[in-house]
């Protein structure tokens, strides 16, 4: 018997980071995804079983804080049974090729011969965050292309690693003898390693689950040259010391998945563990930050 699957689609006018983190504790949540659209957002969320628009609203109201409560209750939502449809497969054909920097991204489902003079990188992603088109991945491998101009990593290492997307590029700029890289979501790993294999670097990128208590599950006591972490900004304030331990001096920090309104207050975080600020890159609504460890600040 086909397990059911249920589509929950509604806009609103603004979103709060912290709404992920209510979704991920309603009963019967698989995954959601959304888009900008004009002045709204569009968001798809997928549910194994039905659940309706009143237990739902009431479920996530609690969570919320008054303003942004009131503006979540006005929402109107459509509920859609999606069993019969393979999901996965049907949004697989929504990515169309993206180029974005030195790479070009493309899924399996892409049958024409394309030609392009830049990297291309084959890369499944309906089931893992990272298809090269949201603007925390655009700001991150903005970062990569230009600290690949002057500085050399031996060392890499990506935390929220999603569809493998940052870790196969980071090793197209600099070929790293080293690259790790973790995320909390379990598929997301078989599908970075899958990503991997597809294009040819089987054996040369590792990546391993964490429970998200800390970086790494298990102790390691390597220093790394360059670190991205593209994960939501109370994941980043809450790993702020682990992360920054990995940090050799005058090595780089990648910071992402940050709102604009939130970068003050990661930016503060960070300087308490020797840090600097380098570079911002900004994209739509979200912002990319570069810093970098300077054991000896005058």
């Amino acid at each position: 018997m086909k397990s059911e699957c249920w589509l929950l689609e509604f806009k609103i006018r603004f979103l709060e980071e912290d709404i992920f983190q209510v979704f991920d504790k309603l009963p019967f949540y698989q995954g959601c995804s959304y888009s900008k659209e004009k002045n709204d957002f569009e968001l798809n969320l997928y549910f194994s079983k039905f659940i309706s628009e009143d237990i739902f609203k009431i479920s996530v109201s609690k969570f919320l804080n008054k303003n942004y409560r009131k503006l979540f209750d006005s929402i109107k939502i459509n509920i859609t049974n999606i069993t019969e449809i393979d999901w996965l497969k049907n949004n697989a054909k929504l990515f169309q090729p993206v180029e974005y920097s030195d790479f070009i991204f493309y899924c399996d489902h892409v049958k024409n011969n394309l030609k392009f003079k830049k990297n291309m990188i084959r890369l499944n992603s309906s089931d893992a965050f990272g298809s090269g088109s949201h603007p925390t991945t655009r700001g991150c491998i903005n970062i990569l292309n230009y600290l690949q101009k002057n500085f050399f990593v031996e060392k890499f290492l990506d935390i929220g690693c999603g569809s493998g997307i940052l870790s196969i590029c980071a090793y197209k700029y600099w070929r790293p003898s080293k690259v790790i890289a973790v995320d909390i979501e379990k598929n997301s790993i078989v599908r970075s390693k899958l990503n991997a294999k597809n294009n040819n670097l089987n054996n040369l990128l590792k990546f391993e689950y964490t429970n998200g208590i800390r970086v790494f599950n298990k102790s390691y006591f390597l220093k790394f040259d360059l670190i991205v972490a593209n994960i939501i900004s109370s994941e980043l304030l809450k790993l702020a010391r682990d992360i920054t331990k990995y940090l050799g001096n005058n090595s780089y920090l990648v910071l992402s998945g940050i709102l604009k309104s939130q970068e003050n207050s990661i930016v503060s975080k960070f300087k308490n563990f020797k840090l600097l600020l380098v570079k911002k890159k900004y994209v739509d609504n979200w912002v990319t930050i570069l810093m970098i460890k300077k054991d000896k600040i005058h």
